[in-house]
């Protein structure tokens, strides 16, 4: 039986984080000033490509620019191993910079790659006309359509979904199949019956269900023209370098300047669920459920607990937050264990890559009623790898959380925004 929500959490150290960086003289860099609390309030923030698809979790857009803006020289190139729906990267080519990210959801690999990659509006237009021509007239079967993805859509939206998953495939040149594809992905969740600005899927109920008749041929035309006009408008010539990759397996070192990066806050069951989040728009764009599964054991925190293989971590904060853990639930703390030694080996290759600083913006979280101090965890880790805290920041955040999941896990309200130097 799940725990009450109102239980008491346990928490650890809660004394603000000092920046102990040294270097204080005259070619010390400034920290940001103007910006009172960086929410961003009334800041756009579906400018330029941000708005082709929706990602869960994702970065501020005006954060991102800020953080470029300041911390990257124009001209110079940034990294994101985890893109996610490409914010920072968006950011960066708005702004003179190169960029290049990593994902190990296929889903953000694509999303980032089209949002960041320039394609002529005669081009694009010309294949869509075609795609909603064939698609409108021929039939498709629904038949292969699993029922784990029938629960989510009407039957009426089956139809025009498989119609257009199947033009899409054939259309012969990569860079418009991946850009339609991006525009059928959003369409199937304009079309999902689920509740919106949920962080897991929640079936519509009721008079909600009832209410909700979705028209999936008009929703792809909206989110078609959109996707044709906003990619035009990007910089001639400009894309980001995205690819499917993990970050703990970083392999080339050098030739960044900066690393800019929202990682996980969790892993995919006690957080923010990014594959249930991808599982129905990656189907509707390829993927089988057997591909997906073995895709999500790839996150961090996904693979299976061998004891013999298990590691200390440089992190007093970590080693205390555990002990709790590990006394109240053994899979929670198994789950922690493991996520916390995948984020270490993520943080270890990012900064074998850059060669200036690491920027990493990260929340808090709560397990088996332990509030878990990320930012200090954070700070702990990057120190041991030779990374020191050069600015500190902050924002109260109300609308990117993560699930209660009965009151062992939850949410946060803080957003840490930490800039580390190579020492």
């Amino acid at each position: 039986m799940p725990l009450s929500p109102i239980r008491e959490i346990t928490t650890f150290n809660t004394q603000p984080l000092l920046t102990g960086f040294d270097d204080e003289g005259a070619n010390a860099h400034p920290p940001i000033t103007g910006v009172a609390d960086f929410k961003f309030a009334g800041r756009e923030t579906q400018h330029a490509t941000h708005a082709l698809h929706p990602y869960i979790a994702a970065i501020n857009p005006p954060l991102a620019n800020t953080l470029i803006t300041h911390y990257v020289p124009a001209g110079e190139m940034v990294l994101d191993p985890f893109c996610g729906g490409g914010g920072v990267l968006v950011e960066a080519i708005l702004n003179g910079r190169r960029a290049e990210g990593y994902d190990i959801n296929p889903l953000a690999v694509l999303i980032s790659r089209v949002k960041t990659r320039h394609i002529a509006e005669r081009f694009s237009r010309c294949e869509y006309q075609r795609i909603i021509d064939e698609a409108t007239t021929c039939k498709v079967p629904t038949s292969d359509v699993p029922e784990m993805i029938r629960y989510w859509y009407t039957d009426e939206s089956l139809i025009p979904l498989s119609a257009l998953r199947s033009v899409i495939h054939h259309t012969v040149d990569v860079k418009l199949r991946e850009l339609f594809r991006v525009v059928l992905s959003a369409t199937a969740r304009d079309s999902m019956l689920t509740y919106r600005g949920e962080v897991r899927l929640r079936k519509l109920q009721g008079r909600d269900l009832e209410r909700f008749r979705p028209d999936v041929f008009s929703a792809f035309r909206r989110r078609a023209e959109l996707a044709i006009t906003r990619v035009a408008q990007l910089p001639v010539g400009s894309f980001a370098g995205v690819e499917l990759r993990d970050a703990r397996q970083i392999e080339v070192p050098g030739g960044f300047h900066t690393a800019i990066t929202s990682p996980p806050y969790a892993d995919d069951t006690n957080g923010v669920g990014y594959f249930q989040f991808s599982r129905n728009m990656l189907f509707w764009i390829g993927y089988s459920l057997d591909e997906l599964k073995e895709q999500r054991r790839s996150f961090l925190g996904g693979g299976t607990f061998d004891s013999e293989r298990i590691t200390s971590l440089p992190s007093q904060t970590f080693d205390e937050v555990l002990t709790v853990i590990k006394e109240r639930n053994k899979i929670h703390y198994r789950q922690a264990l493991l996520f916390y030694l995948d984020y270490y080996n993520a943080l270890d290759r990012i900064t074998s890559a850059v060669g200036e600083r690491a920027i990493i913006v990260i929340g808090d979280r709560v397990l088996s009623r332990t509030h878990i101090n990320n930012g200090r965890i954070t700070s702990e880790l990057m120190d041991a790898l030779g990374f020191g805290l050069e600015h500190y920041y902050k924002r109260e955040i109300t609308k990117k959380r993560i699930p209660n999941l009965g009151g062992d896990g939850g949410g946060t309200s803080v957003e840490h925004i930490l800039i580390y130097r190579r020492r």
